[in-house]
Order: structure tokens, then sequence, then C-alpha cells
């Protein structure tokens, strides 16, 4: 029989939980309060500990810490009503076993707690505070989701964050691999080193090796690549397959040896962790350039795959609220509210650009917006739904991928003033990548109108008079 320390200030939970765990054959110990459950823990010494997060005094992270400090290997799993993804994250990054969200389910409940009883080893727990320049990255970097297949993401996450293993991140253009990249970095050990992009797919292959493993100026200066400025720290890279071949075995090389040979011949340690992003999956791999399989076994020590956002659809709430919070930094706004009706049309789209296409839509809504409410008549018109302001589609309306993204690229660089930076920030591309879709696009400024240096006939008549 199994001892579990059930930990809530709420009477009827603590009552409901234990009455279930009785008749599953477990043997219950009840604590009111995390103080009262310390002092049990000690006395009793349980198999497993369910804790409420919310409680006076002492919180159920509090117990999670000093329960992994002097109990190495005892699961606790934490239940709770105010679920948050950075609490998810800060959970497993303590040392808890799991996570669950109130109300939970008798079955998911006891089969957690039999995984959790069966638990020979667990993630190790992240002692450090984040500091507050780290902490604005990781609020900048938020992802949300509450459906079961983000919560085991940010669980996931929680567990990689404590270590350096290689990453890879799979999913649809636009699902938020950089975005995963980033929340691992500023969540995890390495947050107070760099963290640096490379879209291997954005610059050609003399400007991207230079860009990864340095170069030497006209007059013998050596310029360091991202590999090694980055140090300790995160390097993601952007569609990874798409690596030239050349740069994948100077990679593969720095890789095996933990070692970058710079321009000037000179060695370098290598100590970077990698999260690397691709919409190809490694079952349709084969469809695309070969990429070097030893190089893939170093990158890919653990997969996350981020489903399609049609595939999470009540989603869409948290994530508006986050994107808009970013948008009223970057654009300067101060949209709060959203009107009645906003969120359940965005949900009956399936959005075939993912996050990336939300944000664009409430990014030129919130342009739109004339004060602090987001209004329906900002959000523009959705293939294939109604809109409720009586807007509708027409045949010229519906325009390739390339069009419309030629279009929105267009109004947020008249936005910004043809500001490139902030550009960049809100597409959420690089500066490369944005010059390059300017060139392709054939993007100008707008060129103001100049006064005639010419006169008019009659005009110049008078003039001589």
């Amino acid at each position: 029989m199994s001892k579990i320390l059930v930990i809530d200030d709420d009477e009827f939970m603590r009552s409901l939980i234990a009455t279930l765990l009785t008749k599953a054959g477990h043997e219950v110990i009840i604590a009111k309060d995390g103080e009262e459950g310390l002092r049990l823990l000690k006395k009793k010494e349980p198999d497993l500990i369910l804790t409420d997060y919310k409680m006076p005094g002492i919180s159920g992270l509090d117990v999670v810490r000093q329960a992994e400090s002097k109990y190495p290997g005892l699961p606790v799993i934490i239940l709770t009503g105010y679920g948050a993804t950075e609490l998810t994250i800060k959970a497993i990054q303590a040392g808890a076993f799991d996570y669950l969200e109130k109300p939970v389910r008798n079955l998911e409940l006891l089969e957690v707690v039999q995984n959790g009883l069966k638990a020979h080893e667990r993630s190790k727990s992240l002692k450090a505070l984040i500091n507050p320049a780290a902490r604005q990255e990781l609020e900048d970097n938020l992802m949300a989701g509450k459906t079961p297949a983000m919560r085991e993401i940010f669980k996931n996450i929680g567990r990689l964050s404590v270590n350096m293993v290689n990453v890879i991140a799979t999913g649809e253009s636009g699902t938020g691999k950089e975005q995963v990249a980033r929340l691992i970095h500023f969540s995890g050990i390495n947050r107070d080193h760099p963290f640096e992009v490379i879209q291997c797919n954005s610059l050609d292959e003399n400007l991207l090796h230079n860009e990864m493993f340095g170069a030497v100026t006209a007059d013998g200066t050596v310029v360091p690549g991202k590999l090694e400025t980055v140090g300790k720290g995160t390097v993601f890279l952007g569609e990874f397959r798409e690596l030239p071949h050349k740069l994948q075995e100077k990679l593969l090389l720095s890789l095996q040896h933990q070692q970058i040979l710079r321009p000037d011949g000179t060695i370098v340690p290598l100590q970077a962790r990698f999260v690397s992003g691709s919409a190809v999956s490694d079952d349709d791999a084969g469809q695309t350039n070969k990429f070097l399989q030893e190089l893939l076994y170093r990158l890919r020590m653990f997969v996350l795959y981020l489903p399609p956002l049609r595939d999470r659809l009540e989603d869409i709430d948290e994530l508006a609220q986050i994107i808009l919070s970013r948008l009223n930094r970057r654009l300067n706004k101060k949209v709060s509210k959203i009107e009645d009706g906003v969120l359940d049309y965005l949900k009956n789209y399936s959005w075939p650009g993912n996050i990336r296409e939300l944000e664009n839509v409430l990014t030129q809504a919130a342009i739109l917006a004339h004060n602090d409410v987001l209004e329906m008549r900002n959000i523009p018109v959705l293939p294939g739904i109604s809109h409720p302001q009586g807007l509708s589609y027409s045949s010229q309306d519906l325009l390739p991928m390339h069009k419309i993204e030629k279009i929105h690229i267009r109004k947020v660089l008249e936005a910004t003033q043809w500001n490139k930076v902030k550009t960049s920030e809100i597409l959420q591309i690089t500066r490369p990548t944005l010059n390059n879709k300017i060139k392709r696009y054939e993007l100008l400024p707008a060129v103001p109108k100049r006064r005639s240096r010419y006169i008019k006939i009659k005009d110049r008549d008078k003039m001589q008079e």
C-alpha cells in the first residue's frame, strides 16, 4: 500500500481526493496547508505528494522545492485552478513530477498518481531565479495553450531548459519554432548567456559561412561568427535542413570536436546548445535535399512537434492577449479590450499560416484600432468566413499567399515609416529576410510629390508685365 500526502487548503477538495485515492487502495495523509504538509512529510515519509499550488503561507511550488531538496526522487504532483504557461514550466523546473489543472478527471488523476509511484527518476530542478532582463525576454516569448499536446510541450520545455541537450522543433510554418527555442533558453540554465538566430535559408553560402564561423576583414581583423559569440548560450538554426552541404560538414566537425575553426586558422571552443527548427519532419526528409545523418543525430537529441493552430483553436483566446500585449509595446498602442464576437470569428478560421498569420491579422487590426478596444471592423475578412460587419471577399480579393504577403509587408513598412528594425520585429523575420522580400516584391517607399518648377503660361505673362 502506497502512502500519499494530500496538501490542499480547500476542505472539500481534500476530502474528494482522499476518498478517490483510498478507494484505489492507497493510504492517504491529509494536510490543510503547506506548513503542515512539510511537517507530515518529515514524519510520515510518504511515497508521493499531491499539493495545491495556491495556498496561504507556503505555496505548492515551495513544497516542490523543499521536497526536491530534502527527498530527491519523491514524486510531487501540483494541482491548480490557476493554469498558466509560465507556472507549468516553473513547476517542472522546480522538480514536480507532473502538473494538473482543476477540475481533474478521476481517471486522469489516478493515472498520473500511478505513473508517479512507478517513476524512478525525473528532471532536475532549476535553483537560480530568473533575472529581470531574462524575465522580460521570457514574457515576450511565452506561448499559450491548454490542449493536452501543448501542456505536454510546456512540460518538456521545463525538462529541457535544465540541461544543454540539443533539440529539434518541427511543425508547419508559423507554429512558433523560434518561440520554443527562446522559451527553452530564457527559462533555462543558460539564460544569462546570448541567444543567437541563424536562418539557414536566408543567405547565400558565403554569407552564411561568415555569419556562423566568422570572417577576416581586408586589414586582417577576425570578426567572430555567431557560433563563437554565443558562448554557452543557445543557437537557433531556422530551417536547418536548408543548410548547404559544405556547411553541414563543417558544423558536424565542430560538434564532434566541440571546437570552431576560425577563418584565420585559430581554434576556439564550441559550447552552445542548438535548437533547430524545420517545417519538414523526419518522415518527409527523404523528399528534401540530403542531410548528413551524423549531423542530424547530433542535433536531434530530443524532438518537439508543434501542432498547427487549426488543431488547437481554443488557444486563440490566450494567444490573442499575448500577441496584443507585444503589439502594444511595438506599435505604441493601448489596445486592452476585445469586442464581443471577435474571438469567436477568429476561431472559425483554419489558419493555414498558423500563429504567424494570426499575429499578422492582429497587427493590422491593432494598427486600425482608434482606442483601447479591438473592434470587429478592425479585423480583416478571413477567406471562407462570413464577416459579422457584412464585409465579404469578391473574386478579386482571393489572392495567392505571396501577393497577400507583399501587401502585408508594404502595410507594415508604411506603418513604421520604413523602419526596417521595427518591421522585422513585427513580422518576426530577420533583417536579411526582410531585405530579400523587399527586393523580391520590388517594394519602394512612397516618394513625396514635388512642386512643379514650370510656371503656367498665364502666370508667366503676369510676371513679365
